[in-house]
């Protein structure tokens, strides 16, 4: 690049560097909004409204949901409900579940996969109706091989009573009917209360697994929010701007959510209001007890997050009903697709669902006859190829033209060296004038990134893949790492190494125009840096993909190159034909 390019280069880093700043200078943060976000928080404190005759005095809406912040007494007592996915363990501290073992997954070493373990609440832990504190005080009515049911008081001298009963609905599946009654001579107006969704917290108690780490919601409006751990820890760019991690996250007031998940990369806590939505979602970072890493980082960070629901009016003898469903396990699309409130949303493919789902259907399938994933990846590689093998049989051929027309575009640049606005306009001209397009052989690279950028967000979550070993690779979810760099700690990643040595001896077989300044060129040869930088600590199964892609591509290039080169004709557009009066305009008009 020139003076001037480096200068703009620099201007813009300078200002990305600065936009947070310079955001914050220009559009504070709004005071009366923040002093209505005060005032809530205050109503919220205060005893509710009484709709009805009487309202008890002791039902305060309690507004904070910090972790573990609710007394624990008495002596717990558990339950348990098991299906062929699903081992359910129920606690009397919080009259929910405390962990949810998956039967058809192990972690590291064949231990087990156990979900909100270490949490400091229950999932399904209620709070709202007590005093600041203070927990609500759960026994068991009943426990079987069906059900489990719950029941507690809501307040200290008063009548209002919850019933809970939690049964098992399916594969990954737990469903509780909660009952609130009042027993009491006057009616209530009970205020809004909150539900714990659980913890999304790291399976390997690694550090690398804290960017997928996070809580989600979805609203009425058909809109997916996620907040990842990273939010909550303190962070900066280029040791600069030190930035506090955020405390709480929250959904938008006006608008009220279906589910809430708490979710690590491959594994999900769904819980969805079934009846009615919910009024609001919230999510704090907590650290598990009684864990720590194994990396030696400390303790295990986590992400809590909490369903609110609206409150009601409870006249005497009245009951109020909800439903709730917990989907527990693995982020299985053709699972989570099967319910209804778009819990598939928790997979985040996003925009690229539209080529990650498909990708994902056909490799599952391939994976039913051939028993293996490496095996699948690769013969859905070489689908691809198939698919993709005319583009770039073209783009090879513009290649073998620009090589042609090499002396000729020579010439143009050293006519016009002094000055580029025509020297360019010459050249598209001369393009144009024998039919070849200069990005030509940039096409199907621009062809196979969609592909490639679905692979990556279908591998970003999907579980199918994990624990998959192929040939020196033990876990196809996971970086191929075979040892580490004496005395630099480095992992030794083979797969990634070999993926970028195969672009590099792509690019260079692929003809390129000798002589000629060609910007798009000198592009291209960064792109094996690049892709190393992406995929060296990612997913090995993304660099077994573009591996044999790349291997694919070379052998294509090779047999390309055996054809004979094509001739330089130069190519009679219809404005030609017209100024030769050869062409008249439309269908109608030859001669």
């Amino acid at each position: 690049m020139d003076r001037s390019s480096w200068i703009a280069a620099g201007a813009c880093m300078l200002l990305l560097v600065l936009y947070p700043k310079i955001v914050a200078h220009f559009y504070p943060p709004n005071p009366t909004a923040a002093k209505k976000t005060a005032s809530q928080a205050k109503n919220t404190n205060s005893p509710a409204t009484p709709a009805g005759p009487a309202v008890s005095p002791s039902l305060v809406a309690k507004e904070t949901l910090a972790p573990g912040s609710s007394q624990r007494s008495g002596e717990e007592q558990t339950a348990v409900l098991e299906n062929a996915t699903l081992r359910a363990t129920f606690t009397t501290w919080g009259g929910g579940v405390r962990t949810l073992e998956l039967l058809g997954h192990a972690g590291d070493a064949g231990e087990k996969v156990i979900l909100n373990k270490g949490s400091p609440d229950a999932i399904f832990e209620l709070r709202g109706w007590t005093p600041a504190g203070e927990g609500l005080s759960w026994s068991i009515e009943k426990a079987d091989a069906q059900e489990v049911v719950f029941t507690a008081k809501a307040q200290t001298g008063g009548e209002v009573w919850l019933r809970r009963i939690f049964r098992l609905t399916g594969d990954y599946r737990l469903g509780l009917s909660q009952e609130v009654e009042n027993r009491g001579a006057v009616p209530l107006a009970l205020p809004s209360y909150a539900l714990a969704a659980g913890v999304g917290a790291p399976v390997h108690l690694k550090k690398d697994e804290e960017n997928y780490l996070g809580a989600s919601w979805f609203t009425t409006d058909v809109t997916y929010t996620t907040h990842k751990l990273p939010e909550f820890l303190p962070s900066n760019f280029l040791f600069l701007f030190p930035r506090p991690g955020k405390e709480l996250v929250q959904s938008r007031d006006d608008r009220e959510v279906r589910w809430v998940a708490a979710k690590s990369q491959f594994f999900a806590l769904v819980l969805t209001a079934q009846d009615a939505p919910a009024m609001g979602a919230e999510a704090r970072k907590v650290d598990l007890l009684g864990e720590v890493m194994r990396d030696g980082s400390g303790k295990v960070p986590a992400v809590e997050a909490w369903m609110r629901l609206a409150g009601f009016d409870l006249g005497v003898g009245a009951k109020n009903s909800r439903q709730f469903g917990l989907y527990a396990g693995p982020k299985e699309d053709w699972r989570l697709r099967s319910l209804s409130q778009g819990e598939d949303q928790v997979m985040e493919f996003g925009w690229m669902g539209i080529v990650s789902r498909p990708l994902l259907v056909v490799m599952n399938t391939i994976y039913k006859w051939v028993g293996s994933y490496g095996w699948s990846i690769v013969i859905l590689t070489m689908l691809l190829k198939a698919i993709l093998w005319v583009p770039q049989a073209k783009a090879n051929q513009s290649m073998k033209k620009m090589q042609l027309l090499a002396p000729k575009l020579k010439e143009l640049q050293e006519k016009y060296k002094e000055d580029p606005a025509k020297l360019n306009t010459e050249m598209m001209r001369l393009y144009r004038e024998y039919g070849v397009n200069p990005l030509g052989g940039c096409l199907p690279m621009l062809v196979q990134m969609p592909v490639f950028l679905g692979f990556y967000y279908m591998l970003l979550s999907s579980v199918e893949l994990r624990g998959q070993s192929f040939l020196w690779i033990h876990d196809l979810s996971r970086p191929d790492t075979i040892g580490f760099l004496p005395g630099f700690g480095i992992p030794i990643n083979p797969m990634p190494l070999i993926m970028t040595a195969a672009m590099v001896w792509s690019m260079h077989l692929t003809p390129q125009p000798q002589g000629v300044d060609n910007p798009g060129a000198k592009m291209m040869k960064l792109m094996p840096l690049i892709m190393l930088v992406f995929c060296y600590n990612f997913s090995s199964a993304l660099s077994l993909y573009w591996t044999v892609q790349n291997f694919l591509s070379i052998g294509q290039l090779m047999y390309n190159l055996r054809q004979p080169m094509p001739k330089l004709e130069k190519v009679q557009h219809p404005a030609d034909l017209v100024k030769r009066g050869r062409w008249k305009g439309g269908m109608w008009g030859r001669r």
